[in-house]
């Protein structure tokens, strides 16, 4: 049965009137609430979705739900804090591309950002492509060589030529009246170290000298540094009221030495001037200083003779950029600057280092148009002056730099040294010996000294702005150099370079070291110009060093750069000591020396104030002043007794340290902080024994010592890990307890047990080894069971030896008891032992009688 289907109208009831016209406002309003909730509904969406799912299809990303940075930037926000939620954390960006890094304007801005903390030097590129890199003094400098080339710097310092940047000396200018800088500097050194800053062998300019510096008539205690110095030549011999002098202090006591200078010459900086300021401004300062320097005005009452009573104002006037620092004396009109930035250094060390720089070098001649010196037969006018780009060129003509006056200075303008250099890198030939008679040459000395423009600023200065730049200068022979190699018309137009070039003898004690080994040039370079002069000499082939070649060539010359007594070398112990002891606790226990039951009190630094205070007869309260001996005069008595020449000298102070030489007699490894004891007898009769039947074991061996803290450590380890382990539980049931009553993610609470674990660490630390012996009162002297008068301080195998050699200090009266157990017939002995070793062997002792060899 089929059933009639309903109408519209007929379900409701009838008939429906529609409105012909429907209110627009009415449509408008009930829309405008759509819209609104609709837009609500939108912005704080109900539903579970994520917000990169919620986007329209074409939008989304499959990479979305890790980088926030596809989504719309007006999502990101709340995208991060729904995977912050879910303990998803967003990737890192990725690092900007290499092409990105490496633009000009980028990759300058980089270098700027790495130079605030440290400094870097011109060759500094260079040398971080190849050489391991380490921040010392402020500087960014280069340590060793990537490549394994020990042994082949020191056969560049003993055959051919070694070149090192040691252009982190820096250089201060004094200028002032003899007498002044006579005076002061008396205050500050002393005759019995050697020469005087004001010797008549230095005044002249011709040759650079040494001297030690100390603290304020402090002599023999608080030294400095040695520093390196030279005299302005004069251009009118006769007149030498007012002088200049350059002295190169190292970067490690700097700062001491210029504050020492500033106290003994009354100095003054010269970033600040008080000046006096009329009523009329405008007659004394023009407008726009007024406007672009700070002021500060003073009014001061002067009651003057008269009517006319007018306020005496000052202002100050302040260099908003000062490039080098200035002091100044306004009474005596002395005057400091401390050059930076504005010369470099370069040390070339062998007997060809000549050889290189002949070939690097060609003197700049205006008469020839293309340099070449003639012959120079120095045979045929004996006595006859130089002139001096000829000496220059004569001298660099010898083997080896031995054959010249000591320290001597040589002035010359060279030609752009990226002229000279070769196309590809080769060893600079040797000159044919029968050129130049070194003999003859002392005789021929230019007459004047040695004048350089690199003494004015302003020239150095214009120096350096004018200087083509390299990429300049590869433009114009990309252009105009139509053969490769060949020289360009361009290249006559570029200026010539003033240098300065400083002869080194080496070693000059022969029954001490290698007569002439480490002897070279150093090369004085204005700014800008130190990376032309650098590739050159490497392409030349000089081998390129860095600091490790620096104290490797001072231990071969038995020399020491860090005196214990010096600023420097108290900054040096400081921080190898920490260097060592956070080393040593990085290690687990199982693999850490125990040094209680080796019976060493300081294992890590030299403890010489204790030292000295053990073994001084009236056990002096104030040991802090102990010193190294430079007297010279001492050192050469002290000398003879060892050669069984003199007595030993009775007016020795019992505060000193003597500088001496340690050499493996046998066999045997030396490290660096090695103990210096005194044989018994027992030990001479021990090595008798072993010299008759050819046996090489220990002289004796150092019987162990209980450790009473070791029990200890291993109870306060234990309670310590179950402390720790006791924590970690109680947060897993606190984290436990919530997710039973949390609907959302529960994370574990943070330890934070840091202040707890950095407790245990100090106390472990304090068990182990404390952390300042000294205090401990412990006897440094009697500390094992032989009697230690002195420390190594740097030690290793020298190649010039062919033996293992170290340098150390020992006491006075120790090296007197020494003397008196000597055993006839053989050179003086002494015992050594490595402080993480057991075994005692014998070494030779030689004293160094010249200390200030060390700057």
């Amino acid at each position: 049965m089929s059933t009639q289907k309903l109408e519209y109208d007929a379900s409701l009831g009838g008939e429906v009137a529609l409105p012909s016209n429907l209110p627009t406002y009415h449509y408008a309003s009930g829309a405008l609430n759509e819209i609104k909730t609709m837009i609500a509904e939108a912005q704080k969406p109900v539903s579970s979705k994520l917000i990169f799912q919620s986007l329209p299809k074409h939008m989304r990303r499959r990479a979305m739900s890790h980088h926030p940075n596809r989504l719309p930037r007006k999502y990101r926000s709340a995208h991060k804090c729904q995977m912050a939620k879910a303990g998803n954390q967003p990737v890192a960006p990725k690092r900007p591309s290499r092409k990105y890094r490496r633009r000009a304007k980028n990759l300058m801005r980089e270098y700027m950002r790495r130079q605030r903390n440290h400094i870097w030097l011109e060759t500094h590129i260079w040398h971080a492509k190849r050489f391991h890199m380490i921040d010392r003094w402020g500087y960014r400098l280069a340590y060793a060589s990537c490549d394994k080339t020990y042994r082949a710097c020191y056969r560049a310092s003993s055959e051919h030529c070694l070149v090192q940047d040691i252009s982190f000396y820096s250089c201060v200018q004094l200028e002032g009246s003899l007498d002044q800088l006579r005076t002061g500097f008396g205050r500050l050194t002393s005759p019995e170290c050697g020469l005087g800053i004001a010797a008549k062998t230095y005044m002249s300019g011709r040759r650079e000298g040494s001297i030690q510096l100390f603290a304020d008539s402090k002599y023999p205690s608080c030294a400095l540094q040695r520093v390196l110095f030279m005299w302005r030549p004069e251009q009118q011999p006769e007149n030498q009221t007012r002088r200049t002098l350059w002295l190169w202090l190292h970067p490690a006591g700097a700062e001491a030495t210029i504050a020492q200078l500033i106290k003994v010459f009354q100095l003054k900086s010269t970033k600040q001037e008080r000046l006096p300021l009329p009523y009329d401004t405008d007659a004394l300062v023009p407008s726009d200083a007024l406007s672009k320097v700070p002021l500060s005005v003073e009014s001061v009452e002067q009651q003057a003779e008269g009517s006319n009573k007018q306020p005496l104002r000052f202002w100050t006037y302040t260099k908003a950029f000062e490039r080098n620092r200035s002091y100044a004396n306004a009474d005596t009109g002395l005057q400091m600057v401390h050059i930076k930035h504005e010369l470099n250094r370069f040390r070339l060390t062998g007997p060809r280092a000549q050889c290189v720089l002949a070939a690097s070098l060609r003197a700049y001649r205006k008469d020839r148009e293309d340099g070449a010196p003639d012959d120079l037969r120095l045979g045929d006018t004996p006595g006859q002056a130089l002139e001096p780009a000829d000496y220059c060129e004569a001298a660099l003509q010898l083997s080896s730099p031995s054959e010249l006056l000591s320290n001597l200075i040589l002035s010359v303008n060279v030609v752009d040294p990226r002229l000279q250099r070769p196309s590809k890198r080769s060893k600079a030939a040797k000159p044919a010996a029968s050129l130049v008679n070194a003999a003859q040459l002392h005789l021929s000395q230019p007459k004047q000294p040695p004048h350089s423009d690199l003494w004015d600023p302003e020239f150095r200065e214009r120096l350096s702005k004018q200087m083509m730049a390299q990429h300049k200068y590869n433009q114009l022979r990309s252009l105009h150099a139509i053969v490769p190699g060949q020289r360009c018309d361009f290249e006559d137009q570029l200026q010539p370079l003033p240098l300065l070039l400083i002869q080194r003898p080496g070693s000059q004690q022969a029954q001490y070291k290698r007569l002439g080994y480490a002897a070279g040039w150093d090369v004085i370079v204005p700014a800008r110009y130190g990376m032309v002069l650098w590739q050159t000499l490497i392409m030349w082939g000089a081998r390129p060093g860095g600091l490790r070649e620096f104290d490797s060539v001072a231990r071969e010359s038995g020399i020491d750069h860090y005196l214990p007594d010096t600023v420097a070398g108290q900054q040096q112990a400081t921080q190898t000591a920490k260097e060592r002891r956070a080393q040593y606790f990085r290690q687990p226990p199982n693999k850490r020396c125990n040094y209680r039951r080796l019976s060493v009190v300081s294992p890590f630094v030299a403890p010489w104030h204790s030292l000295v205070r053990d073994w001084s007869v009236e056990h002096y309260k104030d040991t802090h002043g102990y010193f190294v001996l430079r007297n010279r005069e001492l050192l050469q008595c002290l000398d003879g007794c060892v050669r069984r020449r003199q007595e030993f000298p009775e007016t020795i102070s019992e505060l000193c340290l003597i500088q001496i030489e340690v050499r493996m007699h046998a066999r045997g490894k030396l490290k660096d902080n090695a103990l210096i004891c005194q044989p018994t007898p027992s030990d001479w009769v021990r090595r008798r024994q072993q010299q008759k039947h050819d046996e090489h074991e220990p002289v004796h061996t150092e019987p162990l010592q209980s450790d009473l803290n070791e029990r200890l450590r291993k109870q306060l380890r234990h309670q310590h890990k179950r402390l720790l382990k006791r924590l970690r539980s109680r947060r897993v049931r606190e984290k436990r307890k919530l997710q039973e009553t949390s609907t959302k993610r529960v994370h574990i609470r943070p330890a934070r047990t840091g202040p707890l674990i950095s407790e245990q660490f100090a106390k472990m630390c304090d068990l182990w080894l404390p952390s300042d012996p000294t205090k401990k009162h412990d006897s440094v002297r009697r500390q094992c069971s032989r009697e230690v008068f002195g420390y190594v301080t740097c030690a290793g195998f020298s190649f010039v030896e062919a033996a293992v050699c170290g340098v150390g200090y020992i006491t006075a009266r120790g090296l007197r008891q020494l003397l008196q157990v000597r055993q006839p017939g053989v050179p003086l002995l002494c015992l050594v032992r490595n402080e993480d070793s057991r075994d005692y062997r014998f070494a030779r002792i030689q004293i160094n009688v010249n200390v200030s060899a060390g700057a």
